[in-house]
C-alpha cells in the first residue's frame, strides 16, 4: 500500500478520534504541502509538526494529551520506515 493511501487511512481514523478534519502535510522550509487527509481543506489553521519533514493540520486545535502523544509516536515511526 502506498504512503498516501496510508496516510489517508490514518487520517479518517484520527478524525473520528479528535471529532474534526485531519490533513497530513509534507513540510519543505516554511511551506506545509498537503499530501493526504480526511476530507476537503476547510480551514486548517491549526498545525502541529510531527517531525522535521512531516506535520498534520486540522481545523481545530490537536489535544496534547498522553494518550495522544502516543497515538502521534506511532505516526511518526511510520512516517520514519
Amino acid at each position: 500500500m502506498q504512503l498516501n493511501s496510508k496516510l489517508t487511512k490514518i487520517a479518517k481514523e484520527l478524525s473520528t478520534h479528535f471529532d474534526t478534519e485531519i490533513y497530513f502535510c509534507e513540510i519543505k522550509g516554511k511551506r506545509w504541502s498537503f499530501v493526504a487527509g480526511s476530507g476537503d481543506i476547510v480551514n486548517g489553521s491549526n498545525r502541529f509538526q510531527l517531525n522535521e519533514k512531516w506535520g498534520i493540520i486540522s481545523d481545530r486545535e490537536l489535544s496534547q494529551r498522553n494518550d495522544n502523544q502516543l497515538i502521534f509516536n506511532m505516526i511518526r515511526g511510520i512516517l520514519s520506515d
